[in-house]
């Protein structure tokens, strides 16, 4: 957890910052954006660990986004554009999608169950009666960001980004149940986008992100729950700018 608290300070102290510089340069712009859309997670392995001897690697697990089921896929983007070199900026930005798995699914499993060996392939609900990230596969990065205007009105833009995952972890296995929400460490993310002007100093974009996160959870009774999952993000949403 140690990596993942400096980060999560880098990333508070990177937003400080920025907020100071917005303060320092009255002419530079200030984005402020709103999105929704879609995320799919690739499949992954989940690592578990328990007191008692217990040691297991899933292999291959299947997870649902359920973008559109309440609680909905959305995020929100804080963007700075330097007064001095208008196409370079930095965004602070906070996205939620969800990771569900299905606990009657059947993988490959391999590893120890109470100090005993356990190899081949049985149904998640052997261990998990819940196993999701329901309330948040929760990312919280700060961007760096270039754009260019290839016609009047119309905006394009890449970005990358470091910062934090802080999912709400959401278990029960041997009726022991977490519900909460962790600093599970390190994530990553790059983009691509497309703004054009709607009205004024308002602009609708759609865009594409590509995200990792390196999530270690710690889980009630003693046990740990580590997953790196790859996701798309497919998102749509209105900017307002400010001078």
């Amino acid at each position: 957890m140690t990596i993942a608290w400096r980060i999560g300070k880098f990333v508070a102290t990177a937003g400080l910052t920025g907020a100071l510089l917005v303060a320092g340069e009255t002419h530079a712009e200030l984005r402020l954006s709103a999105y929704s859309g879609a995320a799919e997670t690739l499949d992954t392995d989940v690592e578990f660990e328990q007191d008692g001897g217990t040691a297991l690697s899933f292999e291959d697990l299947s997870w649902d986004g359920q973008s559109f089921k309440s609680p909905i896929y959305y995020g929100f983007r804080l963007s700075y554009w330097f007064d001095r070199a208008p196409s370079w900026g930095l965004g602070l930005d906070f996205t939620h999608a969800k990771m569900i798995v299905d606990t009657d699914e059947t993988v490959a499993v391999n590893g120890t169950r109470a100090g005993a060996n356990v190899t081949g392939r049985e149904r998640l609900s052997r261990t998990f009666s819940k196993l999701e990230l329901s309330h948040g596969h929760n990312l919280l990065t700060l961007n760096g960001l270039y754009r260019f205007s290839p016609a009047d009105r119309f905006e394009a833009y890449v970005g990358l980004g470091i910062g934090a995952a802080v999912p709400h972890v959401e278990t029960e296995t041997d009726g022991i149940e977490t519900s909460e929400y962790q600093l599970a460490g390190p994530a990553a993310q790059g983009l691509l986008g497309a703004s054009a002007d709607v009205v004024g100093h308002l602009s609708a974009f759609i865009e594409y992100k590509l995200s990792y996160a390196d999530i270690d959870a710690d889980l009630q009774g003693g046990g740990s729950l580590h997953v790196e999952p790859w996701t798309n993000h497919f998102i749509f949403g209105l900017s307002l700018d400010f001078f």
